[in-house]
C-alpha cells in the first residue's frame, strides 16, 4: 500500500551535506535576490532628501510612536513578509545545522536600514515597531522552516503513500486552507472609517451575519476544503488505521476551525456567514469520508510513478480552482489594459498599495499552495533531464495562472502571486532534498 523510502542517500562531511544541490553560489545569490526585492519594493518611491536635521526629527519620532490598532496590522503584515527572509536564511544554508541567530540578526539589520533611510523621505515614517516585528518575522520563519525540515527527517524510511511524508504537505495545504478562511477571497474588503474598534467590529459583523443567503455559499471554494478532509486522512493513514471515530474527530475539527477563523476576520471587519461556515466544515467531512472509503482501493490499484503522476496532476487542477475562481471570464480590452500598471507588475508593490490583514495573509496562502507540489516533485519528478525536468511545469503552470486573471471576473494580474508561487515550489524542493529524499523516478511516462 505505501512506498517506503530508499536508504539515506546524503552522506554528511563535518557539518557539511553531501548529495544536496545547494551551493555557496546559489546560497548567496537566492538571499541577495529576496534582499533586493524587499529593498525594492519597501524603496520605491522613497524621496530621498539628504537632510540629517529632519531625518534626526524623523527618528526622534520613529522611536517615540505609540501603538495603535493599526500597528496590529501592519505588525502581521511585516511578520509575513520577513518571515520569507527567515526560510530563504535556512534553506539556502550549506551547514547541515543553519543559524537562527544568524537569520534573525540578518532580518533585523536588513530591518533596520530600510527604517533608517525612511528617515531620509518626506512622504515616509519609520517606526522602531516594525523592526521589532520585521525580525519578529524573521525568528519565527527560520524556527518554523528548521522544525519542518527536522519533523520531515524524522519521516524518513518510514511508511508513505508518496514517497515523501504526507506530514509537510498536509501543514502547508492546512495552512493555505486557514488563510482563506481568516480573509475569504471575495469578502476581503474590510469596513473602515466607523471609528469602533475590534470588539465593536466583530459585535457589528455577528449582527449582520443573519439572515441566511444561500447567494453567500461559493460551490468554488467546496473542493478545496474537500482536499483538505482527505489529505488529513491520507495523514492519519500513514501512522495508523483509517477508522470511522477519526473521520468523524476530522469532522469536528473541521468545524471548530472553520467557526473560530470565520468569527475572528470579525474582528477587523470582514462580513461573518454561518452558511459558509457550515459549507467548509461539511466540505471538509465529507473529503474525509470519501477518503476513508476509496483510499484502500486507490493504493492497491496505482502505485508506483502511475501514483504519484495521478497526485501531482490532480493537486495541479486543484491549483487552477484556487487560481481561477470564481471561472467567470471577462475579455473587456480596457479592463486587461488597466492590468498592466506599476502596481501590479513590480514585485510587492500591490501590497504597499493595500494595508490590511488580507494583504499579509494572501502573502502566506500563495506560497504554502505550491509547497507541496514543491515537496512532491522533489521525488516524483516529470521529468529529470529537458523542459519538464524538476519545478519546470510547476513554474510554468504558477506563471499560466496568473497570466489568466487577466480575463476573470474580480482577478488581476499580479506578479507577486506568480513571485511567491515559485518561491513556495522552491522552499518545498529545498526542504525534502535537504532532508536526504532522492527522486525515485519519473513520474511521466516517455513516449516510444
Amino acid at each position: 500500500m505505501h512506498n517506503r523510502q530508499s536508504p539515506i542517500a546524503n552522506r554528511q562531511s563535518g557539518n557539511r551535506v553531501i548529495g544536496y544541490s545547494g551551493t555557496r553560489a546559489f546560497s548567496v545569490g537566492a538571499r541577495v535576490a529576496y534582499i533586493a526585492i524587499v529593498l525594492l519594493a519597501t524603496l520605491a518611491n522613497l524621496q530621498f532628501t539628504w537632510d540629517p536635521a529632519a531625518a534626526a526629527e524623523r527618528l526622534r519620532r520613529a522611536v517615540s510612536l505609540s501603538l495603535e490598532w493599526r500597528d496590529a496590522i501592519d505588525g502581521i503584515r511585516n511578520i509575513a513578509l520577513f518571515a520569507g527572509m527567515g526560510v530563504v536564511w535556512i534553506v539556502t544554508a550549506t551547514s547541515r545545522r543553519p543559524s537562527v541567530r544568524a537569520a534573525t540578526v540578518a532580518g533585523c539589520l536588513l530591518s533596520a536600514t530600510v527604517e533608517g533611510l525612511q528617515c531620509f523621505s518626506p512622504v515616509r515614517t519609520a517606526s522602531w515597531i516594525d523592526v521589532c516585528t520585521n525580525t519578529l518575522g524573521t525568528l519565527a520563519g527560520a524556527v518554523a522552516i528548521l522544525a519542518i525540515i527536522e519533523a520531515v527527517e524524522r519521516r524518513r524510511g518510514a511508511k508513505s503513500y508518496l514517497g515523501v511524508p504526507t506530514n509537510i504537505l498536509v501543514a502547508a495545504y492546512l495552512g493555505a486552507l486557514a488563510c482563506e478562511a481568516l480573509t475569504p477571497l471575495f469578502e476581503s474588503k474590510e469596513r473602515s472609517g466607523l471609528g469602533i474598534g475590534p470588539l465593536g467590529l466583530l459585535r457589528m459583523s455577528i449582527q449582520m451575519s443573519l439572515p441566511l443567503a444561500l447567494t453567500a455559499i461559493r460551490l468554488s471554494d467546496v473542493p478545496l476544503y474537500f482536499a483538505g478532509g482527505f489529505v488529513v486522512v491520507m495523514l492519519v493513514g500513514e501512522h495508523g488505521a483509517i477508522t470511522k471515530p477519526a473521520v468523524a474527530a476530522i469532522g469536528v475539527m473541521g468545524l471548530v476551525g472553520a467557526t473560530v477563523l470565520h468569527v475572528s476576520h470579525g474582528l477587523y471587519g470582514l462580513p461573518i456567514r454561518w452558511e459558509v461556515v457550515a459549507t467548509d466544515a461539511v466540505s471538509v467531512l465529507a473529503g474525509a469520508a470519501f477518503a476513508r472509503a476509496a483510499l484502500p482501493a486507490l493504493t492497491r490499484s496505482i502505485r508506483g510513478p502511475h501514483r504519484a503522476r495521478l497526485v501531482i496532476l490532480g493537486y495541479m487542477a486543484l491549483l487552477v480552482v484556487w487560481g481561477l475562481r470564481p471561472f467567470v471570464p471577462s475579455f473587456d480590452a480596457v479592463s486587461i489594459s488597466r492590468q498592466f500598471n506599476r502596481e501590479q507588475l513590480m514585485p510587492l508593490a500591490s501590497l504597499a498599495v493595500r494595508a490590511d490583514v488580507f494583504s499579509a495573509v494572501h502573502v502566506a496562502q500563495q506560497f504554502l499552495l505550491y509547497v507541496p507540489l514543491g515537496a512532491l516533485l522533489a521525488v516524483w519528478p516529470l521529468r529529470t533531464r529537458g523542459l519538464l525536468a524538476h519545478l519546470a511545469p510547476a513554474i510554468l503552470l504558477a506563471w499560466g495562472i496568473e497570466a489568466g486573471h487577466l480575463v476573470i471576473v474580480d482577478r488581476f494580474l499580479d506578479v507577486t502571486n506568480a513571485l511567491i508561487a515559485c518561491a513556495g515550489l522552491a522552499v518545498g524542493w529545498i526542504v525534502v532534498r535537504r532532508s536526504g529524499f532522492t527522486p525515485y523516478g519519473e513520474s511521466m511516462p516517455r513516449r516510444r
